[in-house]
């Protein structure tokens, strides 16, 4: 996916002593944004206190992004904010000064930033906005972000060069693979963790299905409260605090540094899922980057039972150098049955591909007794359907040439039992190029071999006349093994 600019409104909250007041509020904004926007962007900033950790450094010198959020704005526009230190609080109640600036984007443009906040987040970043204004204007201008959400050279996603490894330290894969169900299921859930929020929640977020994060909203490093809650929300507090504070309330608590373990995220009691089973695997591999790649494509539908096709789709083609040739074959027929659902046909094609791949490459030494095991199966797919025989095609090459090198009738009785009722007319010219190569190649053997050897040749012969009468070659063949030897 290539660098793309897309068109922001912006606003900046934090505390300064001006003419106008002093508190926390936004202090200055784009003209773009409206009135029901700006009350939501304020009851969803941090104010005094609220992140997780404070920075020590100077305001004028900038700092990193300690905390982030991400959600959805009246009349369905997103916002993302990074809030971080700025200076000490000018109250006199102490600490530090929060400051968090937000950018507010149409939702049509969330599949240009890969379905990925933290993609808008970084490009934030790299354009300054961490970097605290305490004098800006009060009317901000529209705002031009450079989103760079993949590398194009290897279709690897630049953006999560920052989160390998989130998972394993504070949060590890049980866990997340817990938090991953809820949110799956629509639910709610908070997170206490000591530290590691932004990495976390953005591996947290990759296992979910691009499309279905634009509704996901999430905190990050922010003291969790319920009048700014979300999905996600990740932090660190005193134990028990937030616990006590939303009793009776929708929420799931979850606290790994604990062993009270709520029964609805019981690590144990998570189903065993083909979606689940392929983002923990990425997890424990620390293969986040790969993870994103996959996940955040346009799906066009993130149903669960569509989930758990592209999930077993992914768990299939990741284990093909592991699976026994056996079981790939059994793999291609099941994705051989029909069209694939909109949005899988290019995965599905992928692994295809890469199991035919696989069983070439294991046949490239094998003996006859190795292949010819398998040879029943492929007869069946390539009489199935074209696209069966798009698949099949190379193998029967392959299998051929194998027969061929033991005996060139063996050959011949393997194509055989390949076009075995099969109509020729319903045949490419494609399909017919391995069969007529074999039986070429026979021709030429029968042209040297001696008495002795073309004993098993006339049944044969006349069992080729039976499927393809008028086949030149065929016809000659059986006119050499009929001449008299000669001398």
């Amino acid at each position: 996916m290539s660098t793309k600019n897309i068109t922001c409104d912006q606003a900046i909250f934090t505390s300064v002593r001006t003419p106008m007041g002093e508190g926390y509020r936004i202090i200055a904004a784009s003209r773009g944004l409206r009135p029901d926007e700006k009350q939501a962007i304020t009851r969803s900033s941090p104010s005094h206190d609220a992140l997780c950790q404070s920075g020590d450094e100077p305001a004028d010198q900038g700092n990193d992004v300690v905390a982030a959020s991400f959600y959805t704005l009246p009349r369905e526009r997103l916002c993302v904010a990074l809030s971080c230190t700025a200076g000490a609080e000018h109250t006199g109640r102490g600490g530090h000064r929060v400051y968090t600036h937000c950018v507010v984007f149409d939702r049509e443009n969330f599949p240009s930033c890969g379905y990925n906040p933290f993609v808008v987040l970084r490009a934030m970043v790299e354009a300054g906005l961490s970097v605290p204004q305490l004098k800006p204007p009060p009317v901000l201008p529209e705002l031009n972000l450079t989103i760079q959400p993949l590398q194009s050279e290897a279709g690897r996603p630049l953006q999560t060069r920052t989160i390998k490894a989130a998972l394993g330290g504070s949060l590890p894969p049980a866990w997340g693979r817990a938090i991953l169900n809820s949110l799956l299921l629509d639910r709610s859930v908070i997170v206490n963790v000591p530290d590691g929020w932004m990495p976390i929640t953005e591996a947290l977020l990759m296992g979910v299905p691009g499309p279905m994060r634009q509704d996901l909203s999430f905190s990050a490093g922010l003291r969790f409260s319920v009048g700014r809650s979300h999905r996600l929300s990740l932090s660190h507090d005193e134990p028990g605090v937030v616990k006590s504070r939303i009793a009776g309330r929708s929420f799931e608590y979850v606290d790994p540094s604990t062993d009270n373990v709520p029964d609805a995220l019981d690590a144990p009691d998570v189903p065993t899922t083909e979606w689940l089973s392929f983002v923990e695997r990425h997890w424990q591999h620390n293969e986040i980057d790969v993870l994103t790649h996959r996940t955040s494509r346009g799906f066009a539908n993130v149903a669960p039972d569509s989930r758990e096709r592209v999930g077993r789709i992914y768990n299939q083609t990741d284990s093909i150098r592991e699976t026994d040739t056996p079981v790939l074959l059994e793999i291609a027929e099941e994705h051989l049955t029909g069209p694939s659902p909109d949005g899988e046909a290019d995965l599905t094609a992928d692994l295809l591909g890469k199991a035919q791949q696989a069983i070439i490459d294991r046949w490239l030494y094998a003996a006859w007794a190795e292949v010819g095991a398998q040879w029943e199966t492929i007869c069946s797919l390539w009489r199935r359907s074209a696209e069966a025989r798009r698949f099949t095609g190379p193998l029967v090459e392959k299998a051929l040439l194998v027969a061929a090198a033991e005996h060139p009738a063996t050959a011949a009785e393997a194509a055989l039992k390949l076009v075995h009722g099969v109509p020729p007319a319903t045949l490419t010219e494609g399909d017919n190029r391995p069969i007529d190569n074999v039986l070429e190649r026979l021709a030429q053997w029968v042209q040297n071999a001696g008495d002795a050897d073309l004993e098993r040749l006339p049944s044969l012969c006349q069992q080729w006349r039976a499927v393809r009468p008028s086949c030149p070659i065929v016809e000659r063949i059986q006119q050499l093994c009929t001449s008299p030897s000669q001398p």
